[in-house]
């Protein structure tokens, strides 16, 4: 049995010499080779493959040997061994051999190949360690990188066919182990060939290493059993070596890296199988990863899909409903006119035939055609209110009426629907009690609280409404009962009678809920009582109209009436407003800013009552003229605004007026607060200038005295008022940033100028330091504010000689401050 091969040593020398040598090195397990020169290498290379070079020469010959074998590339790294046991050269010249290392005697000869050997071994294996992890650096690197999947792949499959010396490397994906079809996405024996699907009957080690999740690795394909069913096709092929190792990630199957070796005598030896295993791995996730990302990726394509289609529904929805809601405002029209014309027509031939000469029976007659044709025309009226919404109902048409009349009127109505039942209505309201308020609101009041009352009294009960003036410290207010003698309420369900969302057997429906809103939007109150005798009672009260006849003559009251001047732009609000006040007041209104500062100058009223938002000049703005002028300081200023924020509040309240209430407002919380604002101490009007009002924020006089334009504060004050009025009346309001290319320290030369000439008078310019400029364009949006500032840009840069960067923002839609908004454009707001 022939020794275990050690090496492959290639001698180089005599043939005499090293013919010895050659036995003796072959006795001890060393496949040899040997050249008598350098002429005679190259070819034993290719054939011997040799491991260590051992020179068999002269000291002279062997270093001419030796330059010779370096100048050959397959052998530039393969270690030279000098045998100097037979030289008789000096000492000195053999060391002068630039060889790995010398044999000096016959039994050093195999230790020292050995040495040698294991040494080289060792070189190439950490080699091969350091190019896998450098590889698979690489790789890791591509797999986490921003490529296309089957790039990512391209690349691995080239890297580990280089690392592994193998003739094939491809990968192939499936989906699942019961899949019957295999998609190759990446190969290195030809890179086109992608996505090319393949059976995975056809190829068996492909078919286990998915099947069992295991790899597969076929060291000789001529004699494994698995590869019998296919050998006939693959010998042919010289396939020699496979190694297939399953892509898992999470226990989920995603395909195999498939490598093969067409070379005899080559295999994958454990470190390839290793790093295969590692490269797997990273692949399997990479691979994962992106499939999920894919996935992920169409279904938001599906979802913005599908909410581009119901968007689309909505708005066709929204069209539909829009053009239901002019049918239905249609149709309200033609009530409008077609039912109340002819209504109001048969009332006044009604009325003309009360006048004339009729028996009893006949004047009973019209009167009860009077009654029921006043009923339908109140009727029409409910309909038409219905059909305003929501707004309708949360605002009163004031006018002066007789609740007692109109208590007689509902129960008159009313006793019908009482008769079916059997029971008897009775209105007890012997004197005239006037107020001002809305006769449709008050009337559906007072007709659910009755037909409530008829609903639960007894049978051939009582119903008894009663209206009555009731004293008060601030004012008279009339005070109408609706009492029945049913079963009652609890007393500890009471408080929960004018609940809206109170349902079921005891509920009371919507209807007391309505009545409970209709009470107080006329400043009133309503409640529930149950009385010792039994049944339920309903109260609510109305504060009276002032009754000026019966203390003085109307001429000398009207002198002593205090002068209030309303300044409202809605002309519903401000005929609310004045029926309101005129009640206790003398009334004046004006419609927008100017005209209410040029009527405070003229009439110099006791009070203003002014809203905030308004045409021309602002609700805040005019305070602030109103205030720094020396005629009207003293006069108490009440700002309304359907704003709730507190620092309205508090900003209104800066500025000098001396309250301040939301809408929709109360009408007898807006007589106690004028009545308050009207006794709060002010300073009389002198001749000379009085003591400015408290820490004011002045609107229009804060600027920059280089530059004679608006300051940070002054602007940003300014900004708040317009944001909040472009919001109200649902009109744009743009800001524009313009920061020059470098910090200046004072404002760009020209620049000025140029604002003035190209932007209108409505528009404001800011310098807010270091250059930088803050335009605010009112009723301009976004793009019409980008082509004034496109126009503009120009000139600035040529007056200034320095160019300018520019950002613009609609603060109208949005929700931060103005300061945030600001600082997000560039503009320095601090300071």
């Amino acid at each position: 049995m022939s020794p275990e091969l050690r090496g492959r040593v290639l001698v180089i020398g005599a043939r005499t010499a090293s013919e010895a040598l050659l036995s003796r090195l072959a006795e001890s397990g060393f496949e040899c080779a040997m050249a008598e020169d350098v002429d005679g290498v190259p070819p034993l290379v290719v054939s011997l493959q040799p491991e260590v070079i051992l020179l068999a020469a002269a000291t002279k010959r062997a270093a001419e040997m030796l330059e010779g074998l370096r100048n050959i590339e397959q052998l530039r790294h393969v270690p030279v061994l000098a045998d100097v046991s037979r030289s008789r050269s000096s000492s000195e010249a053999v060391k002068k051999l630039e060889v790995d290392g010398f044999i000096r005697g016959t039994e050093e000869m195999v230790p020292r190949l050995e040495a040698v050997l294991r040494a080289g071994r060792l070189r190439e294996s950490e080699e091969r360690t350091r190019l896998r992890m450098g590889m698979l650096l690489e790789i890791t690197q591509a797999t986490t990188s921003s490529l296309e999947l089957e790039e990512m792949l391209r690349i691995a499959v080239d890297k580990v066919g280089r690392v592994t010396g193998s003739d094939r490397c491809s990968v192939v994906l499936v989906d699942g182990a019961e899949a019957p079809i295999g998609t190759v996405v990446a190969t290195q024996e030809d890179p086109s060939l992608v996505r090319l699907e393949i059976e995975i009957a056809r190829y068996p080690e492909l078919r286990r290493a998915l099947e069992t999740r295991q790899p597969v690795h076929i060291e000789r394909a001529e004699n494994d059993p698995i590869m019998a069913e296919v050998r006939p096709n693959i010998l042919p092929l010289g396939v020699h070596s496979i190694l297939v190792q399953p892509l898992v990630c999470q226990d989920e199957l995603l395909g195999a890296l498939f490598l093969r070796h067409s070379r005899v005598g080559t295999t994958f030896g454990r470190d390839e199988q290793e790093f295969a295993q590692a490269v797997a791995g990273v692949l399997a996730n990479s691979i994962r990863n992106a499939r999920l990302h894919h996935a992920l990726k169409r279904k938001r394509e599906d979802l913005e899909l599908a909410y581009v289609e119901r968007y689309k529904e909505l708005s066709d929805a929204n069209r539909r409903l829009k053009e239901l809601n002019r049918l239905k405002d249609e149709i309200i029209a033609v009530c409008s006119h077609d039912l109340r014309a002819p209504l109001q027509v048969l009332l006044g031939h009604g009325r003309l035939l009360l006048e004339g000469s009729v028996t009893v029976e006949q004047k009973q007659s019209i009167e009860a055609m009077i009654r029921q044709g006043r009923k339908i025309l109140g009727l029409v009226e409910s309909l038409l209110e219905k059909g305003k919404g929501e707004a309708a109902r949360l605002a009163i048409e004031p006018r002066k009426l007789d609740v007692a009349q109109l208590c007689r009127e509902s129960t008159s109505e009313l006793n019908i629907l009482a008769g079916e039942k059997g029971v008897v209505v009775r209105a007890e309201a012997s004197e005239s009690l006037m107020l001002i308020g809305d006769e449709v609101k008050l009337h559906e009041v007072l007709q659910n609280l009755i037909t409530n009352a008829i609903h639960h009294a007894k049978a051939a009960g009582t119903v008894v409404v009663r209206a009555l003036r009731l004293t008060r410290p601030d004012g008279d207010a009339v005070k109408i009962t609706v009492q029945d003698d049913g079963a009652g309420i609890p007393q500890d369900e009471l408080h929960l009678v004018f609940d809206r969302y109170r349902h079921g057997p005891k509920g009371t429906g919507l209807g007391l809920a309505i009545c409970k809103e209709f009470v107080e939007l006329h400043g009133g109150e309503i409640w529930a009582e149950s009385p010792p005798e039994g049944g339920c009672t309903f109260v609510f009260t109305l504060p009276m109209a002032q009754d000026a006849l019966k203390k003085k003559p109307q001429e000398k009251q009207e002198q002593q009436q205090p002068r209030v001047l309303v300044v409202e732009d809605e002309a519903e609000i401000a005929a609310v407003l004045a029926e309101v006040l005129r009640s206790r007041y003398r009334v004046d209104v004006a419609r927008d800013g100017q005209e209410g500062v040029a009527k405070a100058r003229n009439m110099r009223p006791d009070l203003v009552v002014m809203d905030v938002f308004l045409p021309k000049l602002d609700g805040l703005e005019a305070t602030v003229a109103l205030k720094s002028s020396t005629d009207t300081a003293h006069i108490p200023i009440i700002l309304l605004s359907a704003h709730q924020g507190v620092a309205e509040k508090v900003r209104a309240l800066n500025l000098g007026a001396v309250d301040y209430m939301s809408k929709p407002f109360n009408a007898m919380e807006l007589l106690n607060r004028t009545e308050r604002a009207l006794k709060s101490p002010t300073p009389e009007p002198r001749g000379e200038l009085p003591s400015p009002p408290p820490a004011p924020v002045m609107l229009r006089t804060g600027n920059d005295p280089g530059t004679n334009l608006y300051d940070k504060r002054t602007l940003l004050a300014k900004l708040e008022v317009e944001v909040s009025k472009s919001r109200r009346y649902h009109r744009p309001l743009s800001v524009a940033v313009l920061r020059p290319e470098r910090p200046l320290a004072d404002m760009p030369r020209g620049a000025g100028d140029v604002m003035r000439k190209r932007l209108r008078t409505l528009d404001a310019v800011a310098h807010m330091g270091s250059g930088v400029l803050t335009l605010m364009l009112p009723e301009c949006n976004v793009e019409s504010a980008r082509s004034v500032i496109q126009r503009l840009l120009p000139e600035l840069q040529a007056a200034s000689g320095i160019s300018f960067q520019h950002a613009i923002a609609d603060v109208s839609q949005d929700s931060d401050a103005v300061d945030r908004i600001l600082d997000r454009l560039g503009a320095p707001v601090q300071g």
